[in-house]
């Protein structure tokens, strides 16, 4: 069997990868914590977001039912300027949840993409494509990396894109 749509898929995470990586290094220190426009609007929050998202969807975080019990930073929907990553720690934790997706993509190809998801993940998709492409292309990554991008602008720097 051709891995033709395996292919494009893992090369289209390395492109977000690089695009999320790119954003991460660009983003003006002394604004990491500081919200944009709105409380929410925190940039370590949304990278925190974007990162754990690749971590339990890309890189076989749920699989483990405690995964959101284990997270480094604890729960991002209520970090604080307080309590999320700096920009060191947030690179730290997000590169090891790249290598660990690269680990599981690897293992991704056209015959594995159309498995059935299981019943609860029904909102997500029903076969495995599905659940990467609402995490990838259409949903997850690229609105946030949006979001990143858009207050790079605010700070004066050119948005990324890989």
């Amino acid at each position: 069997m051709s891995n033709i749509l395996a292919d494009e898929l893992r090369a289209k995470y390395e492109k977000s990868f690089a695009t999320v990586k790119g954003i991460l290094e660009t983003f003006p220190d002394d604004k990491w914590l500081v919200p944009h426009g709105d409380e929410y609007y925190i940039p370590s929050r949304i990278a925190y977001h974007i990162t754990e998202f690749i971590d339990g969807f890309v890189a076989g975080g749920m699989k483990d039912p405690g995964f959101r019990d284990k997270l480094p930073f604890g729960p991002w929907q209520t970090g604080t300027p307080e309590t999320l990553p700096g920009k060191a720690a947030l690179i730290s934790y997000f590169e090891g949840v790249v290598g660990r997706a690269r680990n599981e993509l690897v293992a991704v190809n056209d015959e594995s993409l159309l498995t059935p998801l299981p019943e609860q993940m029904a909102r997500i998709g029903s076969v495995e494509m599905g659940k990467h492409l609402m995490a990838m292309a259409m949903r997850e990554i690229a609105a946030h990396t949006g979001e990143l991008n858009k207050m790079l602008i605010e700070n004066g720097k050119d948005d990324i894109w890989a």
